[in-house]
């Protein structure tokens, strides 16, 4: 066999559209069986999506609004864990904090080390990795509802330890231990939401998650500003004992919720699988026909699932057509976080630019509050614009953000406050209505189904390092003690900008109103990212040939 012909039979190998993969296995099952009833429940339960993806939003949330309510308040989770970790950045700036803490400068006026603040960041980070390990471990041997009652315990437990925190190494330690729960929350709140809906409700499921993020960040900001009048020590022990508000309600909530039917087909107690599906829509809406279909379908893709999971290594992300594939997942991920939005994030920027810290507080709730909006807005739009054209509106616009925050830099600092203030309100608001959720989009859609689960790891794997970089760089950047930089740092994220705009308009693809099986087709035909949106399909010749749209 020639180079060539192994590279296409590689190829083949990799990314067989998920379509044909379907009924290639349907066919053999039956050929194998001999009985079609299987095969027929599968069609069934494949035409069932269909045509719910056709009804309108508020009549399938009407139909399963006990799924969405279930998904919906597992994810508050991230409520809890956004607020959380919003402090730590802004904790920093608190002065009760910084007098406990900090260190004292020639001018008398105390701060956290730069080092410090980027060694909390990073433990925290790094236990987030280590929820994310053991999540993938503990999730599949105890199911989701357990993990996450034994999260929720574990995060009660660790808050103590910041709560009676006597130093920064304390600290530091403390913030490690709470990075674990965090990392189990970020993931299995939104697997568990996925699998309690049906395909056509993930979308607004997607955009609530990030909403909770922002909530948490509101809170956040609010309870700190909050706590500035509050004298003693008082004033940055309050805002950690009022994370204790969350793992209670949220413990006894997880304990009533049911759990994933997929999870419980994969361990053969179907007869439970059958009553959450029954429990999951509304009362009489699901048939036991349809909940047949359910359950083979289910079955038929935890059997795909061991296929695939027993012939699929990390290697195959990086063949063929898969490593441009694994490329635009793992920068989507890299933006989030090397884009200048995070200098946000510290209300610091603020009070070293010549603003109260009251100010500084006040307009960092004003900053948090954006997210409440934005993401409102996105499920509108959302699904009506392109992915390419809002990430590349989206890092566009950021840059020029960065660039006008950079050049305000440069201004006497007595003049220069309240402008960046509102240049920080304005890069929230860019993130929020287009990076930010987008990303989700995008990392789900361009990898191949079949390395999926490899990919999105690589992707999560690279925005973690980037932002342990970064955390390494940010409160360089901006304190006194270091580079001190300020919002002229705006100009060194305007240059990450420029660099991503050129990627992304040359390897973004546009997958909207793209099925799998057409976007492997795309990619197996090397069509370029700036052409997919007008390249036709000929789906009379079963999508083997195309051509461009006028």
């Amino acid at each position: 066999m020639s180079r060539s012909e192994k590279h296409d039979a590689e190829e083949r190998s990799v990314q067989t559209p998920p379509e044909l993969e379907i009924k290639e296995e349907i066919q053999h099952s039956d050929e194998k069986s001999g009985d079609a009833f299987h095969t027929t429940l599968i069609e069934e339960a494949l035409q069932l999506r269909d045509e719910e993806a056709k009804l309108g939003l508020l009549k399938m949330a009407s139909l399963y609004r006990y799924g969405l309510i279930w998904g919906m308040g597992l994810s508050l989770a991230l409520v809890m864990e956004g607020m959380d970790t919003a402090m730590i950045n802004n904790l920093f700036g608190l002065a009760a904090f910084k007098q406990y803490f900090g260190h004292q400068d020639a001018d008398g006026n105390f701060f956290i080390p730069s080092d410090w603040q980027a060694g909390i960041n990073n433990a925290s980070a790094g236990g987030q990795v280590i929820g994310l390990l053991l999540n993938g471990w503990a999730q599949a041997r105890f199911g989701y509802r357990r993990v996450y009652m034994a999260g929720m315990v574990a995060m009660a437990g660790t808050i103590f330890i910041l709560f009676f925190a006597q130093s920064l190494p304390m600290l530091l330690v403390g913030n490690l231990l709470c990075g674990i729960p965090w990392g189990v929350f970020q993931v299995i709140t939104t697997a568990y939401a996925s699998e309690v809906v049906p395909p056509a409700l993930r979308g607004l499921l997607t955009t609530f998650v990030s909403m909770c993020w922002g909530v948490g960040g509101f809170l956040a900001a609010g309870i700190l500003r909050g706590s500035l009048n509050i004298p003693g020590n008082n004033g940055w022990r309050i805002p950690y004992a009022l994370q204790w508000i969350w793992p209670v309600p949220l413990f006894f909530f997880a304990y009533f919720a049911p759990e994933s039917p997929f999870y419980l087909v994969r361990k053969g107690r179907e007869d439970e699988a059958r009553d959450v599906l029954r429990r999951l829509a509304k009362k009489g809406h699901r048939t036991e026909r349809m909940i047949d279909a359910q359950i083979e379908i289910m079955k038929h893709a935890n059997e795909m699932e061991k296929v695939l999971a027993a012939n699929v290594s990390y290697r195959d992300c990086f063949r063929g057509t898969n490593a441009k594939r694994t490329i635009v997942a793992l920068m989507a991920w890299l933006i989030q976080v090397c884009n200048g939005e995070g200098l946000a994030s510290y209300a610091v920027i603020l009070q070293n630019a010549g603003m109260s810290a009251t100010k500084a507080f006040s307009f960092n709730m004003g900053i948090q509050a954006t997210n409440l909006v934005t993401t409102g807005a996105c499920m509108y739009y959302i699904g009506k614009i392109g992915r390419r054209t809002l990430y590349l509106t989206g890092i566009g616009a950021m840059g020029g953000l960065m660039l006008v925050t950079g050049i305000v830099g440069f201004i006497p600092t007595n003049n220069t406050a309240i402008g960046i203030a509102i240049l920080l309100i304005f890069v929230r608001i860019c993130f929020k209505m287009s990076l930010g959720p987008c990303c989700y989009t995008i990392v789900a859609e361009t990898p191949s189904t079949r390395v999926r689960g490899q990919t999105m790891v690589i992707g999560r794997a690279g925005y973690v390092i980037g932002g342990i970089v970064m955390n390494q760089l940010t409160p360089r950047m901006l304190n006194k003690d270091a580079w001190d930089w300020g919002a002229r740092s705006g100009l060194f994220f305007l240059g990450f900008d420029i660099l991503f705009f050129i990627y992304l308009f040359f390897y973004l693809p546009e997958t909207r109103n793209r099925t799998t099986a057409e976007i492997d087709l795309l990619y197996k035909k090397h069509v370029p990212a700036r052409q997919f949106k007008k390249y036709e399909i000929d789906r009379e010749l079963g999508g083997s040939v195309g051509s461009f749209g006028s």
